[in-house]
């Protein structure tokens, strides 16, 4: 298989046409001619995973994260992007990057995330995208029941609840940055809205309006759909190997 081929592949369940035009999707490094024997799976394409990718023989990086996402004007080796590049090419590994195409799939981040949580009749929080999705669980639950089965379910190691009540029920999520959502999670009737990367008013202004919020940090959220990522790849083309790499571009805070 060539990377030409692998590409079409991704497209087969996460097409690339569903990609934001702001965004950067696709080959990031490499040659579309390139073969394909064995493929690294990670969120992020930082220099780390790249080694990791080529010490565990792998031809291919594929990554959620883009590689390149705005235009840049020299390649600098001492920055993340210049290691990652140099890295690559020094190992011969190529970049994809399956971004806003694998958030909007039918299978993708959103999906996956309440397919983990259990969530039934579930429905877009838009008519843009599968940019936040809404579902119901099964019956009732208390807050903290539900907080525990968000962190177990997609393996956070932290969750940061705002404007708490009991008896939650329907539920609204959207992998990554999703505050510009929160109202189309309320309008949805959601007891509760789990996304990224909430400022300070954005808070304020969702909690006021009778919202509760669940904050789980950006990249472990988005993680939890790799394994994901991973069987999609496997169900289309068994032969092709697939792992799945535990490196974090994010290193883990000092609390005090």
């Amino acid at each position: 298989m060539t990377i030409r081929e692998f590409l079409r592949v991704i497209d087969s369940f996460a097409p690339f046409a569903l990609a934001e035009s702001w965004d950067n999707s696709g080959l990031m490094f490499g040659s579309y001619d390139s073969d394909v024997k064995r493929v690294a799976i990670a969120l992020d394409p930082v220099a780390e995973a790249v080694i990791s990718a080529s010490e565990n023989h792998c031809d291919v990086l594929l990554t959620h994260h883009p590689l390149i996402f705005r235009a840049i004007k020299n390649i600098n080796l001492d920055s993340d992007l210049g290691r990652a590049i140099y890295e690559s090419a020094r190992r011969d590994v190529s970049i994809i990057s399956a971004h806003t195409n694998w958030d909007s799939a039918e299978s993708g981040v959103n999906a996956t995330l309440a397919e983990l949580l259990g969530l039934r009749e579930v429905s877009r929080l838009t008519c843009e995208a599968n940019y936040g999705l809404v579902g119901n669980l099964p019956e009732k639950i208390s807050l903290e029941d539900l907080l525990m089965r968000i962190k177990s379910c997609w393996n956070l190691s932290r969750l940061d609840c705002y404007n708490p009540r009991e008896n939650l029920r329907r539920v609204a999520l959207c992998g990554g940055s999703g505050a510009e959502f929160w109202r189309a999670a309320r309008d949805s009737g959601a007891d509760i809205y789990v996304t990224a990367d909430m400022k300070y008013h954005e808070i304020i202004d969702a909690t006021k309006s009778g919202l509760t919020l669940a904050i789980p940090e950006h990249g472990e959220m988005e993680r939890a759909s790799l394994p994901k990522l991973a069987e999609k790849i496997r169900g289309i083309n068994p032969e092709l190997e697939i792992i799945l790499l535990d490196v974090k571009a994010l290193r883990e805070p000092i609390r005090i």
